[in-house]
């Protein structure tokens, strides 16, 4: 059985522009507008080490772990906030040095493997939100399963709340079509 072949045009939006939330609202808080976002802290190990294996990796010493603070990481403050009200106020060793692997800062793929609550999906937002307030284009974020799905939109649609309940701000960069 054959399937019939889709066209290869690119779709946009009925407004004809690509915007964020897929209506034609582009809006981006205030609060969120910045300059570069997610740069390594100054003085981070960004030299390389060879495993094992013979792969290439990059290694954050004993003497810069202050620098695995997001703080220093130029997030924006908004930024912040939403990830100290969870708790989340460093990182660990192996999420900073996927972020300074190759050129993954810079828009490269990145693929990762960690067990369960180790910890990726930090290293997913902070790329998505660098990639969404830097470039003002839009950002994929595939889960497994509905239920996660809908608990990351609440999360993302809530940049200055920790609280369940509608939002006091236009959502960040979701479609819900």
């Amino acid at each position: 059985m054959s399937l019939p072949r889709r066209s290869r045009k690119r779709r946009r939006s009925s407004s004809g522009s690509d915007t964020f939330s897929g209506d034609g609202d582009s809006f981006v808080s205030p609060q969120l507008r910045c300059g570069p976002v997610l740069s390594p802290p100054p003085g981070l190990g960004r030299g390389r080490r060879l495993t094992g294996t013979g792969t290439n990796k990059r290694r954050v010493s004993d003497d810069q772990i202050d620098q695995l603070l997001l703080a220093n990481w130029g997030l924006p403050k908004a930024v912040l906030e939403k990830y100290h009200s969870f708790g989340v106020r460093k990182m660990f060793e192996w999420q900073a040095e996927c972020l300074l692997l190759g050129h993954v800062l810079e828009g490269k793929n990145l693929v990762y493997s960690a067990p369960t609550s180790a910890g990726k999906t930090l290293v997913a937002e902070l790329l998505i939100l660098k990639r969404v307030l830097e470039t003002r284009k839009k950002a994929l974020f595939i889960l497994p399963f509905v239920s996660v799905a809908k608990e990351k939109k609440c999360y993302l649609q809530r940049p200055n709340s920790n609280q369940a309940g509608p939002s006091q701000e236009p959502p960040l960069s979701l479609d819900s079509k």
